[in-house]
């Protein structure tokens, strides 16, 4: 059973936290997926960084003009590992996304380190000149770059189904998910070459949290690699004015939509 398949009955919810985010990043869908797997919900403020406005004076609190940023009481957080790392251990320590023993814990750590320091800079070498530079491609040496953390992390599902410690997907696998998702949109992944890593994401796209927090995002950025430059996003009708709603009604609202098109 997925991790998703072990959601309490009742959501936990913390209106003390805000989440500032934009669906199109990964990292900003790591966090989401995250506390949809763990039933948290926060405020979550939608930010539209074709606008710049991660680098307005409102939020001035990350010195780094990056998304996600956490705002829980006066701690503020602004790297979406730390943040679901603090999320687990302070709201929902129950071990089923971070092992409470040392040794399992450190294993699903390092493929968070692993997720931050290499597959995380080659998603931003390929994305960023077609984002913000009018780049039309992905350019040769990032897709060979690309494939070669695609045979890494194919050798690490070695024996295993998971890149976690035990048989769900835990926080290692939401933090890497919303990473290989997205460079598949940019190499996809060959699954005579992957099999292991195809299999891996097919699975992780049937985790409820991947079609609350992902999929609507990971769909915005297809649209802007598909074009080749910055499209607007389109407002929800669910919005208001761009202002914060809960993780709750995020949820809610994607389950209606694909119920309507007869995906869940």
């Amino acid at each position: 059973m997925g991790a998703s398949g072990s959601k309490k009955t009742v959501e936990t919810a913390m209106k003390h936290c805000t989440l500032w985010k934009a669906d199109r990043s990964p990292a900003c869908r790591a966090v989401m997926m995250a506390l949809d797997a763990m039933n948290l919900s926060l405020n979550e403020v939608d930010v539209n960084m074709d606008k710049e406005q991660h680098k307005s004076s409102k939020l001035a609190m990350n010195s780094l003009q990056t998304l996600p940023i956490l705002k829980d009481r006066q701690l503020i957080l602004c790297d979406s590992h730390a943040i679901n790392t603090y999320l687990v251990r302070r709201y929902c320590d129950s071990g089923r996304l971070l092992p409470k023993d040392p040794a399992g814990r450190s294993l699903i750590e390092q493929m968070l380190h692993y997720n931050s320091g290499v597959l995380y800079p080659k998603y931003r070498a390929a994305a960023y000149p077609i984002l913000y530079d009018d780049c039309r491609y992905v350019m040769p040496q990032h897709v060979c770059e690309i494939e070669s953390a695609y045979a890494e992390l194919e050798s690490m599902l070695v024996g295993r189904t998971w890149f976690g410690s035990c048989s769900w997907p835990m926080l290692s696998d939401i933090c890497i998910c919303a990473t290989v998702s997205t460079l598949n949109v940019m190499v996809p992944i060959d699954k005579t070459r992957y099999p292991r890593l195809s299999s891996w994401l097919y699975r992780m796209s049937e985790e409820m949290f991947y079609l609350t927090a992902n999929a609507k995002g990971l769909g915005e950025f297809s649209k802007i690699i598909d074009c080749g430059h910055v499209v607007e996003e389109e407002k929800d009708k669910d919005k208001e004015n761009d202002g914060p709603r809960t993780s709750i009604k995020r949820r809610s609202f994607t389950k209606a939509q694909r119920s309507v098109v007869g995906v869940l």
